[in-house]
């Protein structure tokens, strides 16, 4: 079947463009009509496939509005749009699948009873709708916390259940309870003219399924269909697809099942399967030479996904030189795991890497704490990337709050962050009347509150609350400089009852909250120590810059700090794949399924293969998790790697290891160092003293009880950089 006609604005792909690719990207892009599925491996150049497919079909006369790129992300969609327009003319429609949903129902919503400036509600929006419903429905919010209901009812949309499907199949437990949210839930977006997003794929899906007028009309505007990252597509997306393509349509669908991360959030590797039963006479394509990795890291990535079942066979392969061998550390905790991590980048970078080529994975959020506390510590630049910051977390931005307007008054958005943190009473409707105040009479925000006792549109109630929040700030500022930083910190929290409000909150991340506000006192503790005039608006100053880190160009020298989920789609020239234990990684969750352990496989992969020239593993022995130091045991698939490219601390030549040299040279094991009672010094813990010694296969282990600290601090002496201190 021919493409179409050839029209004079639209430029020939040229034959030298296409000779640029290899041999199977070329069958990819030169594939003609009908159904085509392209197994891309990591690194094999999927974006340079469905780039030069578009603009391939564009020159050869198809009409760039009947082609429709989707994928998953703005980010991704913006860069195909942009690799497109340097090749032709006109670049057709490539956008995420909700963004799709989105233009569609503004045109088709009506046929579900919606109009068509329906509003979009974000997540933050839905937790408080529900949260109303919860009230409004006599519930108790501990039993039905937003979250897990949120969570609940996307799960059901993610499975294209309506609410009386779910009600039906819920008959017992939370779900028998969430039914009615559900319910309730729908009718509300519904009275508010609203969606939430997954709506916005429910809603669409149900258009093209229940109105074949639309489906058609849909499908003659868009005869070309493009998938990007098809692997991660969920149950609503892929219905989608087959909605808008005809069993014998032109869709092509990029993806790697080794790849699938996103089981959690619905996505099924087995829609790649189900791809070449649903759709006829489907062309596949593999991609197995990769651009990105050298073959020492690529064997590696190979051996460890060979263990999955669930998986299209494929090899990958690079023309690259060997390499470096992959190499991993067993370390005593987690402490000196992000110590050698930090001592690594210090050689990497002194060696002439820069920083943002080096990327430390992990399993979970929580473990960046001690990675940034370290990095901070030893002055290395880094930002958290895809997830909140320490300095960025809520509850520390709202102590900031309090002390930022100690040294500023003026400043707007931190009253508005904290007037009603912890709750006092004043709600939305009294700031709405003090921003009116202060607008009719020419004031500051700050200035309208000092007057909170003249403004008649204010209840009596509400003006005295105003004023007692005004009189709370006045007094920390009037005590600042008597206290000092660390202590008016520690009189501000204790004094508004913020760790109180933690407490009682019921949340499952208080604890982890009221050690973020603990941990953000010591900080500003250490700060009176290590400078040299230590004041609040230098403290602030200095997090600030912490804080902004996180909208610094990629151009900027910075370390990479992020989970292995986050790393899918990026690479860096180093690798660091940290916390490699059974239970963390895999994660305690997975291990009770064979799909489980699986999906914990392939994000390990995902991890290695975001690597272009060097890897470095580590694990620890032992691991404070959840409030207790446990002992861990190596993850399995540090066994599953090839042992001829794993190179293991301790069993080869230190300098083999270049990247891995310590800065500091460690004493020996049999070395005594300390004793209790000796009074020490450590870069990041300040001074204390030594209550205790241990000997250990790493040497001397202390217990140390450092000035800042309520507990003493487990201390590993050969990789501390502790110093003595005299009495």
């Amino acid at each position: 079947m021919p493409l179409g006609p050839k029209t004079d604005t639209q430029p020939e792909v040229s034959m030298p463009l296409l000779d640029e690719l290899n041999p199977q990207q070329r069958e990819a892009v030169e594939h003609g009509t009908g159904p085509l599925i392209v197994v891309a491996g990591a690194g094999s150049g999927k974006t340079r496939v469905i780039t030069y497919r578009i603009a391939h079909l564009i020159a050869k006369g198809v009409d760039p509005g009947s082609v429709l790129g989707v994928t998953f992300t703005n980010k991704a969609a913006g860069e195909m749009r942009e690799r497109v327009e340097r090749m032709v003319a006109h670049a057709p429609l490539l956008c995420t699948f909700h963004s799709f949903c989105a233009r569609l129902l503004r045109r088709e919503a009506g046929r579900i009873g919606f109009p068509g400036d329906f509003t979009i509600y974000d997540e933050t929006d839905s937790k408080a709708l529900i949260r109303r419903i919860v009230r409004d429905l006599k519930l108790n919010p501990k039993e039905f916390p937003a979250a897990a209901v949120t969570s609940e009812i996307e799960h059901a949309k993610i499975g294209l259940l309506d609410p009386e499907a779910y009600a039906a199949s819920r008959r017992y437990g939370f779900g028998k309870t969430v039914a009615p949210i559900y319910a309730e839930y729908q009718a509300r977006l519904r009275a508010a003219h609203a969606m939430d997003f997954d709506d916005l794929l429910m809603n669409t899906v149900a258009v093209l399924r229940d109105h074949p007028d639309a489906r058609d009309r849909w499908r003659r505007r868009f005869r070309y269909l493009l998938v990007d990252e098809f692997q991660d597509t969920n149950p609503p997306q892929y219905m989608l697809v087959k909605l808008l393509a005809a069993p014998d349509g032109n869709v092509c669908v990029v993806g790697d099942p080794d790849q699938s991360i996103y089981q959690w959030r619905g996505a099924d590797i087995r829609h790649i399967v189900e791809f070449e039963r649903d759709f006829r006479g489907v062309r596949r394509v593999t991609l197995e030479q990769n651009y990105r990795s050298t073959p020492t890291i690529l064997r590696s990535a190979n051996a460890v996904i060979a263990y999955n079942t669930m998986r299209h066979p494929k090899n990958l392969w690079s023309e690259r030189d060997e390499g470096a061998s992959v190499s991993f550390r067993q370390c005593f905790d987690e402490y000196d795991e992000a110590d050698r991590v930090a001592n690594a980048i210090r050689e990497l970078t002194s060696n002439g890497l820069q920083r943002q080529e080096i990327a430390v994975f992990y399993r979970t959020n929580a473990q960046s704490r001690v990675f940034e506390e370290v990095l901070m510590a030893e002055r290395i630049p880094y930002v958290v990337v895809g997830t909140v910051g320490f300095y960025q977390r809520k509850e520390v931005k709202d102590v900031l709050a309090y002390l930022r307007l100690i040294v500023n008054p003026a400043d707007a958005v931190s009253i508005e962050r904290i007037i009603n943190v912890p709750p006092r009473g004043i709600g939305s409707t009294t700031l709405e009347r003090l921003r009116a105040y202060a607008a009719e009479h020419l004031l500051m925000l700050h200035e309208a509150i000092a007057q909170a006792d003249r403004i008649e549109a204010l209840p009596a109630a509400a003006r005295k609350r105003v004023a007692a929040f005004h009189e709370q700030l006045q007094r920390f500022r009037s005590l600042a400089e008597e206290l000092g930083p660390a202590n008016l910190a520690r009189l501000i929290v204790d004094e508004t009852g913020y760790i109180e409000m933690l407490k009682k909150s019921g949340e499952e991340q208080a604890p982890d909250r009221i050690e973020n506000v603990e941990e953000l006192l010591g900080a500003i503790a250490n700060s009176e120590h290590t400078e040299e005039t230590p004041t609040l608006r230098g403290f602030l100053e200095n997090v600030a810059l912490v804080s902004e880190i996180d909208t610094w160009e990629s151009e900027h020298d910075r370390v990479n700090l992020m989970t292995a989920h986050n790393s899918k789609g990026l690479e860096f020239a180093v690798v660091f794949v940290t916390g490699l234990e059974e239970g963390l990684f895999p994660h305690a969750n997975s291990l009770d399924s064979r799909d489980g352990v699986e999906e914990e496989r392939r994000l390990f992969y995902v991890g290695l293969t975001r690597a272009k020239d060097r890897v470095f593993l580590s694990a620890a022995d032992s691991r404070t998790r959840f409030g207790q130091n446990t002992d861990q045991e190596r993850s399995r698939f540090v066994d599953e790697l090839p042992e001829e490219d794993l190179l293991i601390a301790g069993e080869a030549d230190e300098a083999e290891m270049t990247a891995a040299a310590m800065p500091h040279p460690a004493p020996s094991v049999e070395e005594a160092l300390f004793a209790p009672g000796d009074r020490v010094a450590h870069p990041s813990f300040g001074e204390g003293e030594v209550l205790d010694v241990r000997e250990s296969s790493c040497g001397q282990v202390c217990a140390v009880r450092f000035r800042n600290d309520e507990e003493p601090r487990t201390v590993a002496a050969r990789f501390a950089r502790m110093t003595k201190v005299a009495h």
